[in-house]
């Protein structure tokens, strides 16, 4: 919510005054979305003098969009046009505003309006009612002006000061990095000092994050998820670059800005969010999925016989996982015999298990993950039943960025809305687990306020 999305929604108003329907059609939110996206510029029929108004009103990007001393400026020149009918008495029927509103010296230059559909010929025979539907019509765009000038003279220096106290924008304190410009009209966006988005994802995780060596491209849920983020925030395809990191080099890519996002299996947790002496915070939107927690073994083995996880608490065999990874921590609580060192990787881990001179027998990791080393392993590895506990996932960011974190956000929310997120569960996930459907959607508790 910014001022510009109010005179976005008042661009939709007029809209549909006039034209007697809604610009944007859907039943669903991502309907409405995509129909925003593939036709911008919707068609206007009854308009007439109107039209520059609602096109400029409706620009899908903010920073072009009409502010709102502008806006009232053009439809006063509606009202005062003596081609319109009654337009002095309409205008003069409207309580003046105290004080006019003025564009904020910040505010970017009015754009360049695309030129105004103009109504269309009466093809009607019956000249008497073709004038007048052309009244009724001419009469209704009046009607609108004048309510709009109402509205934009009555609230136009909130919109055009912003929405937060002391006329400042309503963007949240204590930002650091990303931050929009006070008073501008419309809150600045992540892409405008970042021209590439830099995202940090794995290279080894089947159906997740996998790196094809030969295409030199990455694939998989994470990969499309970051894709989809990216478009939301404005980028295109060429303009996001991706850097593989490991396991326990997440927060510091970010430390060290050599990413924006890390989407790479990377679970929520408060250790993480509140990192000790020494360590690196990370903040979070999400979660966009959540897995369970499991083991991979081998699936022969001449020493140890293991069908369960209790089988190995039992024997006291190895089991291996990522380097400051949240099972590091957990399993030996839970009686588990870790390796004596753990590798960054869990595809270290892999290699490990599938060496038959390794005193690793177990690999602990997400379902998930695990079941993308069954699909890329057949007949060297299988999965054992879930344990407790389960890995939100996140869309991981530096502390101090709320620009970026809002952003996300709601891309976040429009990919959990429709069926995008369906779409990357099938087309990557579904057939490593054996489930078509996809799991419950998560709640995104690291976006609230956002």
């Amino acid at each position: 919510p910014t001022p510009a999305s109010d005179l976005w929604a008042l661009g939709v108003t007029l809209y549909e005054a006039v034209e007697g329907r809604v610009p944007f059609a859907g039943r669903e939110v991502w309907e409405i979305q995509e129909n925003v996206r593939q036709s911008p510029d919707p068609v206007l029929r009854y308009a007439g003098p109107l039209a520059p108004v609602v096109q400029g009103l409706l620009i899908a990007d903010p920073r072009e969009r009409l502010d709102a001393a502008t806006a009232e400026a053009m439809l006063r020149e509606v009202l005062e046009d003596p081609a319109s009918p009654d337009a002095g008495a309409a205008a003069a029927a409207t309580h003046p505003p105290t004080a006019v509103s003025t564009p904020n010296p910040s505010t970017p230059p009015t754009p360049v309006l695309r030129a105004a559909v103009q109504s269309p010929a009466p093809v009607s025979p019956l000249s008497a009612a073709s004038g007048q539907r052309r009244s009724r019509y001419r009469g209704w765009q009046v009607a609108a002006a004048v309510v709009c000038v109402a509205l934009l003279a009555g609230a136009g220096w909130l919109v055009a000061q912003g929405d937060g106290e002391d006329g400042k924008q309503g963007e949240r304190s204590g930002s650091t990095e990303g931050q929009g410009t006070a008073g501008s009209g419309s809150q600045e966006r992540w892409k405008d000092t970042h021209p590439t988005l830099e995202i940090g994802v794995k290279d080894d995780q089947p159906g997740l994050s996998k790196f094809d060596r030969k295409t030199r491209t990455y694939r998989g849920y994470d990969i499309d998820l970051a894709y989809a983020i990216a478009e939301s925030m404005g980028y295109g395809k060429g303009e996001v670059a991706f850097t593989t990191v490991a396991t326990d080099y997440r927060s510091t890519a970010l430390k060290t800005k050599q990413v924006d996002l890390v989407i790479a299996s990377y679970s929520i947790t408060d250790d993480r969010k509140t990192a000790s002496p020494g360590g690196y915070s990370v903040d979070f939107a999400g979660p966009y999925y959540e897995a369970s927690r499991g083991f991979l073994v081998r699936e022969k083995s001449a020493k140890h016989t293991i069908n369960d996880s209790s089988d190995l608490r039992d024997l006291g065999v190895e089991v291996c996982t990522a380097r400051e990874s949240t099972y590091e921590k957990a399993l030996p609580e839970q009686g588990f015999t870790m390796a004596k060192s753990q590798p960054n990787t869990y595809q270290d881990c892999l290699d490990k298990l599938l060496d038959p001179k390794s005193e690793v027998y177990a690999v602990a990791s997400d379902d998930i993950i695990l079941a993308g080393y069954v699909e890329a392993n057949p007949g060297k590895v299988r999965r054992l039943e879930n344990i407790q506990g389960a890995e939100g996932y996140g869309v991981a960011m530096r502390p101090g960025t709320p620009t970026l974190k809002r952003e996300v956000c709601s891309a976040l929310r429009t990919i959990l809305a429709g069926r995008v997120w369906e779409d990357m569960y099938k087309e990557n996930l579904s057939g490593l687990v054996g489930d078509k459907n996809p799991p419950g959607r998560p709640e995104l508790t690291e976006c609230e306020g956002f």
